[in-house]
């Protein structure tokens, strides 16, 4: 029994349902999902996707995207997760292959293997908006595409 619920447990993990340390109101939530940004590339919705992302990113990546959700902090996750804030490293990702890391997983990009497939739980167009996201709190901010 304790087997199943292992495995139960490791399910919600893996597809971005487990419960984040601290709890939120709905009003806590609408107002971290405000965004007020510009769209920095073609494809996506930034502001689609700075929800999407608050949903399933933030317990690992955090708030902020600097890698330092509070899964990853007691998971103690090696490696930690992306930083996606350091423009340095994420302004040199093409947007196609920062959506094959989402939809496919970090196993199949040769990252890392917490980083889960989100294929069966986002659209294309969800991914897209999470890409467009991710652009706008890159430092030093995107300028491609």
């Amino acid at each position: 029994m304790k087997r199943y619920l292992f495995y139960f447990i490791l399910a919600l993990y893996l597809f971005g349902f487990a419960m984040p340390l601290y709890a939120i109101s709905a009003d806590e939530f609408l107002e971290v999902t405000k965004f007020s940004g510009k769209a920095v590339t073609k494809k996506g919705d930034p502001a689609e996707g700075k929800a999407i992302y608050v949903m399933f990113c933030v317990n690992c990546h955090g708030e902020k995207g600097d890698g330092n959700g509070p899964v990853a902090k007691v998971a103690k996750m090696d490696p930690k997760p992306r930083n996606h804030a350091d423009g340095k490293y994420m302004n040199e990702r093409k947007g196609e292959d920062l959506f094959k890391a989402i939809k496919l997983g970090g196993k199949a990009v040769d990252k890392s293997v917490y980083m889960p497939a989100f294929s069966m739980v986002l659209s294309d167009e969800d991914i897209w908006n999470i890409v467009a996201f991710v652009r706008t709190i890159a430092i030093p901010p995107y300028s491609k595409d």
